[in-house]
């Protein structure tokens, strides 16, 4: 007997026990999304100059001090002070502002030391910098001075982080697949919990960036196991509302970072403040379960029985021992498959591509996150450097997430998966590519058609993965969503670089991601309709999807080609 039988006709889809799970499995996409934005203040840049000796410290690193009774003068009011020590110099935009990596070399002449003859060529800040406390008090920027030219190793950083992402996909899901989803869960907490304080130590900037690695590896790895267990204990008219409810949780996360960010304003203090809260889950030892479904599709009958009966228990329902044993004969015996596959079977990557319909649903799952990937982080790159206290622009532009998420809950239950992921990315397409068309004096158009796109892609990416996790089966759910994750930090790694672009021709990256999201919008028609139908268990189902229809008899689900069906649907009727 199927799991979705045993749900639907004994456990009950959405009972106390299906609660209590997804509750304490999307609750863990809190801490996920508060590392994953880290970044945004812990490599915090604040406005900073050379440091100039004989100035006092105290007085540069901290402007907004004034008299007793005086407002306190801004930066800029402050850099005018430094005019006959920092030389003025030409922004991005083609303004005048004083240079943040270069000073006047102002040394008094050695043949007449009382004289006030100036050598105004300019040096490099060979005396280390100082930083504008107002907003940070600290960052790892000011930490390790990553200005100037050490800035490119601020992006590494973050680059590091999302290889650190893609390997953590690739590997959770080899070992949720293979060992299971319990003890994957449970590893990545412990391991997120001593990398993620670890960090807040690092004494060098080499120490930091390779706890960050680990830290994207194990938190990706949290994330998406503990996604898929719980969608595996859910029947199928749930799935939606549970993606909806863990992307809500992330989000939270992203709201949660900036408001912690805005109260300690110091980066060792906001990384213990994120990481040291998931002590919390170390509890999960005690109350996670294994997934009933994952035991089955594995042919460990004795650990699916003693879940699911305390599943029953706390339900409050009973199982007839019938349902034991039909369990039992469907694991020895299939009678559409022959002998039951994964009872012996080892899986691995290649089963992702070793058949021809779940090659192509593969390849083209594993497009559209990187695309929406690169997309998601390529429009947002620029957030932070709005007008306005970054801490609010920070959480205002988290918020609008929550109207992306509400606008695909509303939408895949009524249309199903595909029709809105595809109306979001060409919506995102054209909105970004019509930036090209858009003169440099309507700049305030420019940015609401980013916005628009950044909205579309947001939309699509709610909805990816619940839909990517319906297309793989059971056997090998965790290490398709693992792999498909590893090719999107790619398209995250790549982001920054397309963004690069933009000083050849300012619209160019906008354009570069809205023809991406336009292809990948038109590629997602080949793939499969998932709204309404069972979970995919074993590779057949799964290369059976599109192509096949469900037939639900009394013991199980069968699998039925839609060329036999009629025939096969006579005999079910006469039987």
């Amino acid at each position: 007997m199927e799991y979705d039988t045993i749900l639907s006709d004994y456990l009950g889809e959405y009972g106390r026990f299906q609660k209590l799970t997804i509750f304490c499995m999307a609750v863990l996409a809190t801490p996920v999304g508060m590392h994953s934005m880290a970044m945004a203040f812990l490599g915090a840049v604040p406005e900073h100059h050379c440091h100039l000796l004989g100035r006092s410290d105290s007085v540069s690193a901290a402007p907004h001090l004034a008299l007793p009774g005086e407002l306190a003068p801004t930066w800029l009011d402050y850099m005018h002070t430094l005019n006959d020590s920092i030389p003025l110099e030409k922004d991005a935009n083609e303004e005048w502002t004083h240079s943040k990596c270069e000073r006047y070399h102002n040394n008094v002449t050695a043949n007449d030391l009382d004289s006030l003859a100036y050598n105004k060529s300019k040096l490099q800040c060979t005396d280390g910098w100082v930083y504008d406390k107002r907003l940070y008090s600290s960052s790892v920027v000011t930490e390790f001075d990553l200005v100037c030219d050490r800035a490119w190793l601020r992006e590494l950083a973050q680059a590091i982080y999302m290889l650190g992402v893609s390997f953590g996909a690739m590997f959770s899901g080899a070992l949720s697949d293979r060992f299971g989803r319990r003890p994957t869960l449970l590893g990545s907490i412990v391991l997120l919990l001593i990398f993620g304080v670890a960090t807040a130590f690092a004494s060098h900037y080499v120490i930091f960036v390779v706890l960050r690695f680990f830290v994207g590896a194990v938190a990706v790895g949290l994330y998406y196991t503990a996604f898929v267990l719980g969608m595996e204990v859910l029947g199928q008219s749930k799935r939606t509302m549970y993606g909806m409810v863990v992307t809500l949780f992330l989000v939270g996360g992203y709201i949660g970072l900036g408001v912690i960010a805005y109260l300690t304003r110091d980066w060792m203090k906001l990384q213990l403040a994120i990481s040291v809260p998931v002590t919390v889950f170390l509890t999960y030892y005690w109350i996670a379960f294994e997934s009933p479904r994952w035991l089955l599709a594995n042919g460990r009958t004795v650990e699916a029985r003693e879940v699911i009966d305390r599943a029953a228990k706390i339900n409050k329902v009973e199982i007839p021992e019938k349902v034991y044993e039909l369990m039992n004969e469907n694991i020895h015996f299939n009678e559409d498959v022959g002998p039951y596959e994964t009872t012996q079977r080892v899986y691995n990557v290649l089963d992702l591509v070793r058949t021809p319909n779940m090659r192509k649903n593969t390849f083209i799952v594993a497009f559209s996150w990187f695309v929406c990937t690169a997309a998601y982080y390529g429009l947002s790159l620029g957030s932070a450097e709005l007008p306005g206290d970054p801490y609010l622009n920070y959480i205002l532009s988290s918020c609008t997430e929550i109207f992306a998420i509400l606008v695909a809950w509303a939408t895949m239950d009524r249309w199903g998966r595909k029709p809105p992921v595809i109306a979001a990315l060409i919506l995102a397409g054209l909105s970004c590519g019509a930036t090209a068309g858009v003169p440099k004096d309507l700049w305030m158009v420019s940015t609401g058609l980013a916005m628009v796109g950044r909205f579309g892609v947001s939309v699509a990416f709610d909805i990816l993965p619940l839909y990517s996790a319906e297309i793989f089966p059971t056997v090998v759910r965790n290490m398709g969503i693992g792999a498909v994750s590893m090719v999107a930090r790619a398209g995250g790694i790549l982001a920054p670089f397309v963004s690069l672009l933009g000083k050849s021709w300012a619209p160019l990256p906008l354009v570069i991601f809205g023809i991406m999201c336009f292809l990948d919008g038109v590629a997602i028609l080949t793939i499969p309709e998932t709204l309404g139908v069972p979970l995919p268990d074993t590779l057949e189902e799964a290369e059976n999807l599109g192509n096949c229809r469900i037939v639900q008899t009394v013991d199980k689900v069968v699998t039925v080609p839609t060329e036999e069906k009629t025939e096969i649907l006579d005999k079910v009727t006469s039987v």
